[in-house]
């Protein structure tokens, strides 16, 4: 273990309160100007890396006055033996020798606690405790209530409400999470300057003193960013939810300055926790040690937590946070997918919800055998026994029948994590992370990687029967619709390369396509297989393409060895006697200028309360 330098008092007797009884402490008082001390502090160095279970220290006497008075030191060095809060001995100069020998007395290889953590695990386990300190907030009756007087209580319950006039728990979480991503809150890689209105530049914050205003709202960090106008913002990193719901009560003509509920992935899983717990869902605050936050719910109808991550606008998506590559293979098409995520390594993830704490880590991991190799910060049977007594210190107000459901609920839960080898997955299609700028998330690794699959699509029996085929796609709701199913979103029967995303914007209230941010070009297209089936007809309709600056979108639709490209004054594609082979619909994004290029090649764009679909494919069969 490394030597430790004290500054005061205070922390060196928590240190040694806290310690097993079988914890020997060796404290060094030395100077800089003492030639003695420099003598035996390598030895020193040396004894802490050959008694492991004990702590040596280090007090500097000029910097540290308060330890050196409390114990008495009158020359230098002078070591303090220190086990079960007593002094034991103490030695004057530098003698090795008679250090070693008194070490020796004292020291016992094994702690008394076998499960008691050392000082680096204690360091580690030490992170969690804020955490579950934050999620009292959630159960917190006036923060509730003001929760709730920013939601859409009632819409949000209309919208999830079934025929029987009973509301899906599943669809009211799905619906808040959407509420919350598109209309409420807002990212913030850096914050606007409030005196030009011009966003400071991106990764340049720095490390600030948090003011009594802002420590008061639970900002125990701050961001300073400098304007290129010469002014300076503050970033505050607000841990009290009830602050993120707050708009500004200053008046200011730039609208995106007029609120707080803006931040980071803390930010939003820390107010969207509040909000669900508003709208009676049991919440779970999801801690990740790699850096990133997220919540569970419970969802009676599902008998289980449920992943969501506000930031993204996902739910049910627990592997999104790996990187793993699968065949895929469903009824209507077969081929190779990238399974794509985030390509994180997870090894600690906790789940903290306001009276249980648990280690839910098998949740999130494809492969537990490697992911029990990464689990190295803490042996397993320590952070057992610390997750127990904070366990059991958080529930320690819950009634019978609450503790009675806990354990239920926590059994179901180790039942789903008994997995042997690697875990099956659900064949969904996982990208990268899409919130926050691109360099900040190449810079923590989080992008993915790039995916193609190749989608075809073949016609059913009943469009056989029919001789017609139809599919359409309507960008506002992310649904296509062929025949009397729908099907919920952009991606399932595209094919694409490149960064292609859907994008929802709050504040115009519109949905389009358009390439992922840092990619110059892209492409999407559609593949129909038409190798066995005559098509008498085909006709293609695209509305709401949009360009800004140079961007460009070019529409085409190949079929055998022709391809025909709608004009620009179109937005209809018409092809008689179709010759038989795979027909391609594809579109073709690039240009763009500066910051925003990504954005200035749009297709399917349309307001979101638009019934009508921007793709329309009709395919008359002979």
């Amino acid at each position: 273990m490394p030597v430790q330098l004290m500054r005061n008092l205070s922390d060196l007797q928590a240190k040694i309160n806290s310690a097993d009884a079988n914890r020997l402490f060796i404290v060094d008082f030395f100077a800089d100007w003492c030639g003695p001390c420099r003598f035996i502090a390598p030895i020193f160095e040396n004894f802490s890396a050959r008694f492991t279970n004990a702590t040596f220290v280090k007090v500097n006497v000029d910097n540290s006055p308060d330890i050196s008075q409390f114990y008495g030191i009158r020359a230098m060095p002078t070591f303090v033996l220190i086990k079960e809060g007593r002094e034991m001995e103490r030695i004057q100069g530098a003698n090795p020798q008679a250090l070693e020998v008194a070490i020796n007395k004292y020291y016992s290889s094994t702690p008394a606690n076998p499960n008691a953590a050392s000082d680096e695990e204690r360091s580690f386990l030490q992170q969690f405790i804020p955490v579950a300190e934050k999620v009292k907030f959630y159960a917190d009756v006036v923060y509730k209530t003001l929760a709730v007087s920013v939601i859409p209580v009632e819409e949000l319950r209309l919208q999830a409400t079934d025929e029987n006039g009973v509301v899906n728990r599943l669809q009211l979480a799905k619906g808040l999470l959407n509420w919350f991503k598109n209309d409420f809150f807002s990212w913030c890689d850096s914050p606007i300057c409030e005196s030009c209105g011009n966003q400071t530049p991106k990764g340049a914050g720095l490390s600030g003193t948090p003011t009594i205003e802002e420590r008061e709202c639970g900002a125990d960090r701050v961001e300073v960013y400098s304007c290129q106008c010469g002014q300076e913002v503050r970033f505050p990193r607000y841990n009290d939810p009830a602050k993120l719901l707050e708009t500004s009560a200053v008046p200011t003509p730039l609208p995106q300055l007029s609120v707080f509920r803006k931040g980071r992935c803390g930010e939003w899983a820390n107010c969207f926790a509040l909000m669900a717990a508003a709208m009676d869902f049991d919440v779970r605050f999801i801690y990740d040690v790699t850096d990133h936050v997220w919540i569970e719910l419970w969802i009676p109808e599902c008998d289980n937590w449920v992943h969501c991550d506000p930031c993204e606008n996902i739910i049910d998506r627990p592997l999104i946070y790996e990187k793993v590559i699968l065949a895929l293979l469903t009824s209507i098409l077969i081929s190779e997918s990238v399974l794509q995520g985030w390509g994180k390594k997870l090894s600690y993830v906790i789940a903290f919800g306001t009276d249980h704490v648990y280690d839910v880590t098998w949740r999130y991991t494809l492969d537990h055998k490697k992911t029990l190799r990464l689990r190295n910060r803490v042996r397993e049977p320590v952070l057992s026994n610390f997750l127990m007594k904070l366990n059991s210190r958080m529930g320690s107000n819950a009634t019978p029948e609450r503790a009675k459901e806990l354990r239920r609920r926590r059994v179901r839960e180790l039942v789903e994590f008994l997995v042997i080898g690697e875990r099956p997955t659900d064949g969904g299609n996982y990208g990268g992370r899409t919130s926050g700028d691109v360099a900040w998330r190449a810079a923590r690794s989080e992008l993915g990687c790039s995916a193609k699959k190749d989608t075809v699509i073949t016609m059913n029996q009943q469009e056989l029967a029919n001789k017609k085929f139809s599919l359409e796609y309507n960008c506002a709701q992310d649904v296509y619709t062929r025949g009397p199913e729908t099907i919920k979103g952009w991606s399932t029967y595209a094919n694409f390369s490149g960064q292609i995303q859907r994008k929802q914007e709050a504040d115009w209230k519109m949905a389009y396509l358009c390439r992922r941010e840092g990619g110059s070009q892209a492409e999407v297209s559609w593949s129909i297989d038409l190798n066995d089936v005559k098509a008498k007809s085909f006709r293609l309709q695209v509305f709401g393409t949009q360009v800004y600056e140079n961007g460009s979108v070019v529409v085409t639709v190949c079929a055998g060895e022709v391809c025909f490209p709608m004009r620009k004054d179109s937005t209809e594609i018409v092809i008689d006697d179709v010759p038989l082979g795979i027909l391609k619909i594809s579109a073709h994004f690039s240009g763009g200028k500066g910051d925003n290029a990504f954005q200035h090649a749009q297709l399917f764009r349309t307001p979101l309360d638009s019934p009508e679909a921007q793709m329309k494919i009709d395919i008359e069969l002979q």
